[in-house]
């Protein structure tokens, strides 16, 4: 008797999963970059080979041609693809092909402060070229055996890519020279078990972690050290000879036996660690060198850091801290590229003809030029745009023409949809499903949805639109919306997604037949995917019918409806404006759950008029009819369904046997409707309930209305606490309140009301003053909020007083709705009068 209810946004998000797993075999599966994999593994198991068998060349063809390239290769190729092309990468996830994956995953504090590992790791590497490895066939042979066996025990140990995310010393460097996205678009490294080893995996989306972690301390410390250290390994070489024909003229290639005296003081040429001071050890005196520089890096860029954002700061709007950073990161990522690009590779490009080292020389700079220029325009605001933008464009409903890029789709819908309310309805609802998915996908945050006014500008949504979007989406997902901290990563999800299949995958087509579970085996799956007892058994919850979750979402309906009407109740026993408007909301709202509720169930032809009757008796305000409407309900579904029903209804009829006025509004403040938390809290600050502890607590609320009511409150309290009587301008409630009272506004919507509210001013007119004169052209609406009007007919002797008007008197509206002259001429008392005009 349950209809089927999977067209809903969120079954469109899951539906985006099947999308996300297409990119994540985009980025490898190309021919060329499979070719490429294959070549680089060759090459990467060939050199330990050759630096054994040709010594005198290994450091030569590894250090100036080999590892010199890298860069540029990952810059030109593209992050995702590197990943996939990666021989190292290969290695880490040799365990689990075998069919043996790791199952630890990295410390929380770790998770946080990973760069500090990779980091580390990339500068004892630096340290041991200029002490071992540059020159030593060797050593440099057991340097690349080493860090693979580095790779494979992680992959053993460690859960997913935790030796590319977290130990990999070339892990970070990827990133300053691709972050946030590189020259070209490319889809996802994703791995196909997904274990949720890292929060914000870039091999997800590499720009969606950019952007969560930009304000990491570790992030930035390794971002601006890092120039310096690239710097500070090439002028070591000069400053252990005291010329730069050492470096350039690639003597350091074959230099087998340094690490014999590194750790010694020096004595000659060859042994010393500093020209000037050659009995420093050559050990002590290279980390010297790197650890010095590095440091000196970090200071001048972060130096520059608050430059840039004196600079920026003068721009309207001004930069956030997250923009500031991003511009420094760029600046810092292009300094070291072509400081690496001065020395990497010279030693050889310059025993070619004269021609090669200068037309590389252009290739790279213009390369650096390209990725700065295309990184600096970047913002997060326009990655959370873009990314509800491809939502949106998914969801394409002009069959006969295809947009050629996000700009142009959205150029097609405002032309197409400016003159029709039908379309735009349906804009409004692509808009509303492409946030869910967006959401549920764990790219973007409530926050910065909140943010996104140009693209609601292009798609011609109202901020009041918007807010009736969010406050829809809230109710069809309360954990997603209510509570940020449950709201899944996009690792978590699709951990979830990949686990609900393998799982399918072993329960066959249908789960409920068949021999039971091999308890041992699950456990074994569990492990691998790295998935909890309580998320395996919601999943099996889900796979077996999902009696459980259907029973929770009909018992929150429920509750929500029985809230409703208790509060509205209450509310009607003692009538003002603000309380008619959240009675007003409230109603709404309850419309909303009941139409939720009863989407969830199915009747036979011959009971159509049953969902009607259940609609009219949840309606009602009537304790026994809403309890009536529970008995049927209950006749429809499951009976482990109807008994949870049953539960809930009983608890919160026992709360509420002597409900307080306050008590339902404190209970209104924790809703997911924005507009009834928002008057719930301005009733609860009329009844002097309301202290300044629980306005400055809502002043931090994710809608704006119910921000600036709260903080609007609080500063009031604070300044009637210091003994100013003033009220202090109408807040935008205030104005929602008053044109509610007003019976030509009554009938609309609160996202109606908002509008009007925020283009609304408040006024005073002294004594005397006239707000129309009769004649005139009308153009404007006054609601008195205080004082009296009185209002004359005629002109000079002729004119006589006719009527008078008090607080919440509308004057005016007439001549707005009616193009002929003022009827009329209005006067404030004699006291003067508040207005709001319209």
């Amino acid at each position: 008797m349950i209809a089927n209810t999977s067209e809903t946004p969120a079954a469109n998000s899951r539906a985006a999963l099947p999308v996300l797993a297409h990119q994540v075999k985009e980025a490898g599966d190309a021919a060329w970059v499979q070719v490429l994999r294959w070549v680089a593994l060759v090459v990467f198991l060939a050199v330990p080979v050759f630096c054994l068998l040709v010594p005198n060349l290994a450091g030569r063809v590894v250090w100036t041609v080999v590892v010199a390239s890298l860069p540029l290769f990952i810059v030109l190729v593209g992050y995702h693809r590197w990943r996939v092309i990666c021989p190292l990468a290969f290695v880490g996830q040799l365990a689990s092909k075998f069919g043996h994956p790791g199952r630890r995953k990295m410390s929380k504090h770790w998770e946080i402060a990973y760069y500090y590992i990779s980091g580390g790791i990339f500068f004892v590497s630096l340290w041991l070229r200029l002490i071992a490895t540059n020159g030593d066939g060797t050593m440099l042979a057991t340097f690349f055996i080493a860090i693979s066996f580095a790779a494979l025990v992680a992959g053993v140990l460690f859960t997913g890519k935790t030796w590319c995310n977290y130990l990999c010393p070339l892990s970070f460097i990827e990133k300053i020279y691709t972050e946030p996205h590189g020259l070209r678009d490319t889809g996802n490294s994703q791995c196909e078990k997904c274990t949720a080893c890292k929060k914000s995996c870039p091999d997800i989306n590499e720009e969606n972690g950019y952007w969560k972690e930009i304000e990491a301390r570790p992030k930035r410390f390794v971002y601006y050290a890092f120039p310096g250290l690239v710097f500070a390994f090439y002028f070591y070489y000069f400053m252990q000879a005291g010329t730069w024909d050492y470096y350039f003229g690639g003597s350091w290639t074959n230099q087998p036996g340094v690490i014999k005296t590194a750790f010694f003081p020096g004595h000659d040429a060859l042994t010393a660690g500093f020209y000037f001071f050659p009995a420093m050890p050559r050990a002590v005196a290279a980390a010297l060198t790197l650890g010095a520089l590095a440091f000196a890096s970090f200071v001048l860029f972060s130096f520059i850091e608050r430059l840039v954002g004196r600079l920026l700061q003068r721009r309207n709007p001004p930069a956030d801290a997250a923009t500031v950073r991003h511009a420094t990161f760029t600046i810092a990522a292009f300094t070291a590229f072509v400081t690496f690009y001065t020395f990497a590779g010279q030693p050889t490009l310059r025993k070619l003809p004269e021609a090669v080292p200068h037309v590389f020389l252009v290739l790279v700079v213009l390369t650096a030029t390209m990725f700065f220029l295309r990184r600096w325009r970047r913002s997060s605001a326009e990655f959370t745009e873009e990314t509800l933008a491809r939502n949106i464009i998914k969801r394409w409903k002009w069959t006969d023409v295809q947009p050629k890029n996000l700009r142009e789709a959205f150029l097609i819908n405002q032309i197409r949809t400016q003159d029709s309310v039908k379309d735009a309805a349906h804009v409004l609802e692509v808009y509303k499903d492409a946030i869910f998915e967006a959401l549920a996908d764990g790219f973007v945050t409530r926050d910065e949805v909140q943010m996104l006014e140009s693209l609601r500008g292009q798609l011609n949504i109202s901020a009041a639109d918007h807010e009736k979007v969010m406050n829809a989406l809230a109710e069809q997902d309360r954990t997603l919306f209510s509570d940020p901290s449950k709201q899944l990563t996009a690792e978590k999800r699709l951990q979830l997604e990949s686990y609900t299949k393998a799982l399918a995958e072993y329960f066959g087509d249908d789960p409920t037949t068949g021999e039971p579970p091999d308890e041992k085996l699950i456990n074994r799956l569990r492990a691998e995917y790295r998935v909890t007892r309580s998320e395996h058994e919601t999943i099996l919850d889900r796979l077996l019918g999902d009696t459980e979750g259907l029973a929770a979402r009909l018992a929150q309906e429920i509750e929500r409806i029985e809230s409703a009407a208790l509060t509205i109740l209450v509310l009607e026993r003692s009538k003002t404006p603000t309380h008619e408007l959240l009675c007003d909301l409230l109603r709404r709202m309850r419309g909303r759950a009941i139409d939720r509720l009863l989407s969830g169930l199915s009747y036979p032809e011959s009971e159509a008029e049953a969902s009607d009757r259940l609609r009219d008796s949840f309606s009602s305000n009537d304790a026994a009819s809403r309890e009536s409407a529970v008995e049927d309900l209950r006749e429809w579904v499951a009976p482990a369904v109807a008994d949870r029903i049953l539960a809930v209804y009983q608890a919160i009829s026992l709360q509420a046997t002597i409900p307080t006025l306050v008590s339902l509004l404190r209970v209104s403040l924790d809703g997911l409707d924005s507009y009834v938390r928002a008057v719930a809290l301005y009733a609860l600050y009329e009844k002097g309930a309301a202290n300044l502890e629980l306005l400055e607590s809502r002043s931090k609320d994710e809608n704006e209305l119910v921000r600036a009511t709260a903080q609007g409150l609080a500063d009031r309290s604070r300044r009637h606490a210091a003994g100013d009587s003033e009220p202090g301008p109408l807040l935008v409630v205030e104005k929602m309140i008053a044109l509610r009272a007003a019976p030509i506004f009554a009938g609309l919507t609160p996202e109606g009301l908002l509008e009007l509210a925020r283009a609304s001013t408040e006024e005073f007119y002294a004594a005397g003053a006239e707000l129309c004169v009769e004649g005139s052209e009308g153009r404007e609406v006054f609601i008195l909020l205080s004082g009296k009007v009185r209002i004359f007919k005629g002109t000079g002797a002729a004119r006589h007083q006719v009527a008078t008007e008090t607080i919440g008197g509308l004057i005016g509206e007439m001549a707005v709705l009616d193009p002929s002259p003022r009827s009329a001429t209005v006067v404030a008392g004699d006291e003067g009068v508040r207005v709001l005009r319209l």
